[in-house]
């Protein structure tokens, strides 16, 4: 029994060249678009902080570990809450937050907790 695909070969040397050339740039590409994103997609979502996140970007591909913050970085805005309704607005005047803030500045006469006044009971109880 001899090799069968002895026909083959000559095409399977060519085809093992051109992988081995276009595996190169294509890995290059990939690395530079990878790259690039997070500085891209901070310029287009208008960040103030677009050319560091850029940078970060850049130096995430290095290090791995900076490229997740610098994508992360580059969704935040400045000045922006991360969740919730804006500050004012109708739906935040009906959130508890809101509710909690009204309820708190509008009791400021009120007595105030002594700090360690439970302490003693939870010693006694052994709760923990």
């Amino acid at each position: 029994m001899g090799f069968t695909l002895q026909g083959v070969g000559p095409f399977l040397h060519w085809m093992t060249l051109g992988t081995l050339c276009v595996f190169p740039v294509l890995a290059a590409f990939v690395v530079y678009k990878l790259g690039s994103l997070p500085g891209s997609i901070g310029r287009s979502r208008g960040h103030p902080q677009a050319d560091a996140i850029n940078i970060c970007g850049w130096m995430g591909i290095i290090t791995i570990v900076l490229w997740p913050i610098a994508l992360v970085w580059a969704h935040l805005v400045p000045g922006k809450p991360i969740a919730g309704p804006e500050p004012g607005t109708i739906e935040d005047q009906a959130s508890p937050m809101a509710r909690l803030r009204r309820h708190r500045s509008g009791s400021r006469t009120a007595k105030r907790a002594v700090p360690g006044a439970l302490a003693p009971q939870c010693l006694a109880r052994r709760v923990w």
